[in-house]
């Protein structure tokens, strides 16, 4: 028998190579384009979430989803830019976090130099470096800004309402200020005659404001401990609104028995009478415990000693 004939011709050999090799390079291909598809799929799911949060009003989910936008990668300094310039407005409008607002118009501003929101940027973070006490460097970039005198009726906050200066206060502006005031006050502004009379508020406290920052009272000791005591006492009360209950059911028990064991106090009122009044007691007892609780387990943490012989 001729054993030749058995063994597989160059021909194919090289043929079966060939399609091998063909196979492997459409098999990366096809990888590849899937996870361009997918990459762009995710990209524009991620901007619409974060879209929709902002425009919910739930701010630092929406700063939160914009940061994945930026960590997906693949981003051209041009869309980097206008999001970390979103960023940028949410954390000077809508968190009042003045330094991470600064930190991101001036990264939007380095990605892209020419971007056509340069004005803006440079607009916000001539607030941010005022809102800081920093009036020095406010100047500054007021300085660098090309086109804050550019004679405009709209913005990206609406139209604008009052203008002091270059400092332009918008619609937007004007009622995020609002809603800030408790909600019994805010119904207070309503039409147009009562927004105006707030906004001429709110101009004349801006106003005097800025004067007081251009004397340098920012730095004024007195100013400072008082800022210190005030954003103290903030950061104490939203750590006791976090962990101690504000909303406590006193159950018909309690009350009864409350009623029943200070009769004598309500001098012949009935139960009904007195109801709410002994429900707030109740409710300001369980909150003293539960305050009184949680220093305790602190100062057992933290090992606190009071060296009461000293008194």
């Amino acid at each position: 028998m001729n054993k030749t004939k058995n063994k597989p011709s160059p021909i194919l050999l090289v043929t079966l190579v060939l399609v091998g090799v063909l196979l492997i390079f459409c098999a990366l291909i096809y990888v590849e384009v899937r996870g361009v598809t997918e990459s762009k799929l995710d990209f524009s799911q991620q901007q619409d979430l974060a879209a929709e949060l902002e425009d919910s009003k739930l701010y630092a989910q929406a700063v939160t989803e914009y940061q994945r936008l930026l960590d997906l990668g693949g981003l051209d300094k041009k869309r980097q830019a206008n999001i970390n310039y979103i960023l940028g407005k949410i954390y000077l409008n809508h968190l009042n976090d003045y330094q991470n607002a600064a930190a991101r118009f001036i990264r939007a501003k380095l990605l892209d130099p020419e971007s056509e929101l340069k004005d803006k940027i440079n607009k916000g973070l001539v607030i941010c470096f005022e809102r800081m006490g920093r009036s020095l460097e406010a100047q500054k970039q007021l300085e660098k800004s090309t086109d804050l005198n550019q004679t405009r009726t709209e913005k990206g906050g609406g139209a604008i309402v009052a203008r002091i200066g270059d400092r332009e206060i918008t619609m937007t502006e004007l009622e995020e200020q609002i809603e800030r005031l408790p909600p019994s006050v805010q119904t207070e502004f309503k039409d147009k005659e009562s927004k105006l009379k707030f906004l001429q508020s709110y101009v004349g406290s801006e106003l005097l404001y800025h004067t007081a920052l251009r004397r340098g009272l920012d730095k004024d000791k007195d100013v400072e401990e008082g800022i210190f005591q005030f954003r103290k006492q903030m950061m104490i009360n939203r750590l006791l609104s976090e962990e101690i209950p504000q909303d406590i059911e006193i159950s018909e028990s309690e009350i009864k028995l409350y009623y029943d064991a200070h009769k004598e106090q309500f001098k012949d009122k009935n139960l009904n009478e007195v109801r709410s009044q002994i429900e707030s007691e109740l409710k300001k007892v369980k909150q003293d415990e539960a305050y009184n609780k949680l220093i305790k387990g602190m100062m057992q943490a933290e090992k606190v000693k009071i060296f009461d012989d000293q008194f």
